[in-house]
Parts: structure tokens; sequence; C-alpha cells
């Protein structure tokens, strides 16, 4: 167990503000923390596993990978920042795990950057994205109080070249060797930072603002899934509320949820077969 259980019920404070717990198996760590939530766990818990058998992504999409290869873990909030800021938490863990990777992949010549809405990948030189290596999970919790859990699959040791599903890459198979341990403290050293800047008047802000330098997606063309159907579009901005805003034929049209795949300039998506969204939490 990491850190200190000292919390103030906002997202984790500055000082020591996470406790990790970890398991050998479960089901989803997600689940878990909500069980955990509703039986009055305190803000601020990390579970974390080395294998799960029920991981999910956005629309329950269900994924596993092998045992002891990834980094997967959840996070207990209970955020007193404004309503409408608790969904900024996907954004917050994908940059701050952008941070992390950043230094060791660019002897790579490769960069890792958030695709919208809830996935990191990598992309060359070239601008050409290699692929998925992490995606996230936030889910809101109707405890008392409200809380949210955001959890995330990191691709440190798996798939390989030739298994996983289609679109996805790890750190190890583009050349990265890193400790699943190495990386975990130094993504919530970056979440908490950003989970007290979300508690201040200009939080969404500075967010977005880092979200727009990390981001794969805008300026992008894109196919994003609608409830009316796909529609191409340009990826212009990305919204103080995390929205993705698309420049549609001339139109600004603002989209809070869709499965969004990246266009290459003749139309094909980049990056091979896109399972996009898909989470390991």
């Amino acid at each position: 167990m990491e850190g200190a259980s000292h919390h103030r019920g906002s997202g984790p404070p500055s000082q020591d503000p996470f406790r990790v717990e970890v398991v050998e198996v479960t089901g989803s760590t997600n689940s878990d923390l909500a069980e955990r939530a509703h039986a009055g766990e305190p803000a601020g818990l990390v579970l974390r596993t080395d294998h799960q058998t029920a991981g999910r992504g956005r629309l329950d999409r269900e994924w596993e990978a092998p045992p002891g290869t990834n980094l997967l873990f959840s996070v207990l909030l209970r955020p007193d920042w404004p309503a409408e800021r608790v969904p900024l938490a996907t954004s917050a863990l994908a940059v701050s795990l952008v941070g992390v990777l950043e230094g060791p992949l660019s002897s790579l010549g490769l960069v890792p950057a958030v695709k919208w809405p809830n996935d990191v990948v990598l992309v060359d030189s070239a601008g050409s994205t290699v692929g998925k290596v992490a995606g996230i999970l936030a889910e809101l919790v109707d405890s008392d109080p409200p809380s949210a859990v955001v959890g995330m699959g990191v691709n440190v040791g798996w798939p390989g070249p030739d298994d996983g599903p289609p679109g996805a890459v790890s750190l190890r198979a583009v050349g990265l060797d890193l400790e699943v341990d190495r990386v975990l403290p130094l993504v919530l050293a970056g979440f908490g930072h950003w989970c007290e800047v979300l508690a201040e008047p200009d939080g969404d802000e500075r967010l977005r603002a880092e979200h727009l330098r990390r981001s794969a997606t805008v300026g992008r063309r894109v196919s994003v899934e609608m409830a009316a159907g796909p529609v191409e579009a340009m990826a212009v901005d990305v919204a103080a509320d995390g929205g993705l805003v698309l420049d549609v034929d001339g139109r600004s049209v603002e989209v809070r949820a869709g499965d969004v795949v990246h266009l290459r300039a003749d139309g094909a998506p980049d990056g091979g077969p896109d399972r996009p969204g898909r989470a390991g939490t």
C-alpha cells in the first residue's frame, strides 16, 4: 500500500493523495471500486490488479489481457468540482499518462497523444497512428456522497506484434521496456496534480489547453459514429467540458460521446482496423 489515507473529499489532495491496493486477479477494478464507494470508502483509493477477467470499455465492450502483462487500475474520487467537470477525469488521466511516456518514447521516434474520447495512442514521426496503447473508462457512482471511478488499462507488455485486438500496440512491442510498478506512481502523480487543478476556478480551461497540446485528434479528419449514423468531419477543437468540436461542412458541431476513427487522406482508417473507445477497466 502506498500513500496515506488523508484526503479532503474533492479528488485527491496534494499530500499523499492515493493509497494503492493490489489484487492478483479480479473481474473489473472499476466495478470493485463502485461497490466500495457504495460501502463508504473514502476518496483516493487506487485498486490495481495483475489480471482482469471482465475488463470493460465504452459501450461495455469486454477484453482480457494475459496475467501480469499490463497496468490495470482504477481510482475512486469524490469530487467537489462543479458537476460538469467530473467527466474531465478522463482527460486528466490521459494527459497524465502522455506526460509520463513522452520522454522515454522520444528516443524511439514516437509521440504519445490523446485520442478522443478516452484513448492514448502512439504516433510516428510521419504523423501516422501506430496503435492504441491505453484506454480509459470513467463512471459516475450514485453513492453518498456522490463519487466517480476512473480506470485505465495501459498496454505495457501485451499485445505483441502478432496478437491482441486490431489497432492495439504495447510499449514493449515498440521497444520500450518499463516495469508496471514504475509506471503507476508516475501516472498518479500527474493525475493528482490535474485533480487539484480541476478544483480551481480556471481548472477546466487549463486542462483543455493541456489536452489540446497533447491531442492526436484535433486537426485530423475523423469519422464519428453518432445516433443518426457515421459523420465525417474535421476535428477542430476540444471544448472546456471535454466535448469534441467538429467542422461539419462549415457548421460547428460539438459531440460529447461517440466512437471516433482517425482518417487518412484517402479516407481509410489511420492505424489499421480500429476499435475505438476500448478501455481496460
